[in-house]
């Protein structure tokens, strides 16, 4: 019988994308005011920009799951409290530096998990690269550029 290949690491969000976030937004609130819009449209939708960006950021910040197990009981992420939440592997992409692991909790919803250089090694994502190539019941998109 094969083993299951098993795997664990502390997941932390990546700066860079924070970077990108914020980035964004700014610009994003820069186009509504160079555009020709009535000022008090213009006000409305500056502040929901500005809600969405930092929302998106903090989601991004202060990820619900510190922790990413892999094992013969299945995938698991791990909370601030340290409690256990079985997932499943919906999906996972592959875009040049990038790594999305997209996991269902059943219940609750679907959390992304953003994997780059900046908050993972490059030996961890090469294993993890590994253990997703060879479960053959999951769904993948790879490209490599």
């Amino acid at each position: 019988m094969k083993s299951v290949p098993s795997i664990a690491f502390d997941y932390r969000p990546c700066r860079g994308l924070a970077v990108a976030i914020v980035i964004l937004t700014l610009l994003a609130v820069l186009a509504i005011f160079l555009s020709g819009i009535y000022p008090t449209a213009k006000l409305l939708m500056v502040m929901v920009v500005a809600v969405h960006g930092f929302r998106a950021l903090v989601r991004h910040l202060k990820p619900k799951f510190v922790r990413v197990a892999r094992g013969e009981g299945g995938w698991l992420l791990v909370d601030h409290e340290g409690s256990d939440h079985p997932v499943g592997l919906i999906n996972h992409v592959r875009r040049g530096f990038l790594l999305v692991l997209a996991f269902r909790q059943d219940g609750v919803g679907r959390h992304y998990l953003v994997l780059t250089p900046d908050n993972s090694d490059s030996e961890l994502r090469r294993r993890l690269i590994l253990i997703l190539a060879t479960d053959s019941n999951q769904p993948a998109v790879t490209t490599t550029y």
